[in-house]
């Protein structure tokens, strides 16, 4: 059975991976009064930017970009697979339960990633992590809600049900 649930909730189900894809492109790393390239531009063209890599190499002993792949492009090609999905399956509890999975896998990548956590190198800048961190916990609280939602839908219809039985 298919919940009657409000369409406003694809507004957070879509804004959320966009507003993850554009945190990309803000300034990842601040080095002393220098700015290090955005983490979309760290991560694809790491030779353009080797002064990034050298600096995050020097709080991160053995850095290599290739560290950031399970991060970056993981929850990258998991917030295209449930962006696809949204359009495909709209507004059922599938695409919430996604939804969650992909901010808790966000959420651990960056997490247990450390040139993505906060460490010293947090103190230079390091405000694309915080966001990118920010929306991970709110797809997953985001997707939370919504699944109560439609729990709490489930057990009103059911005793309605019991009623009329």
């Amino acid at each position: 059975m298919k919940a009657k649930r409000s369409s406003l909730w694809l507004i957070p189900f879509i804004s959320i991976p966009i507003l993850y894809f554009a945190t990309q492109f803000l300034p990842f790393y601040h080095s002393g009064g220098s700015v290090l390239p955005s983490l979309g531009s760290f991560f694809w063209f790491p030779e353009e930017n080797p002064d990034a890599v050298a600096f995050v190499g020097l709080f991160h002993h053995y850095f290599r970009v290739n560290n950031l792949t399970f991060a970056l492009l993981g929850t990258q090609l998991f917030a295209i697979f449930f962006l696809v999905m949204l359009i495909i399956l709209k507004n059922t509890a599938s695409v919430a339960f996604m939804f969650g999975c992909w901010g808790l896998f966000g959420l651990y990548s960056f997490l247990t990633t450390p040139p993505l956590v906060f460490s010293r190198v947090m103190v230079y800048g390091g405000i694309a992590s915080i966001l990118m961190l920010s929306l991970f916990l709110a797809a997953a609280v985001t997707s939370a809600i919504y699944l109560f939602g439609t729990y709490k839908e489930y057990k009103r219809n059911l005793m309605i049900a019991n009623l009329h039985a």
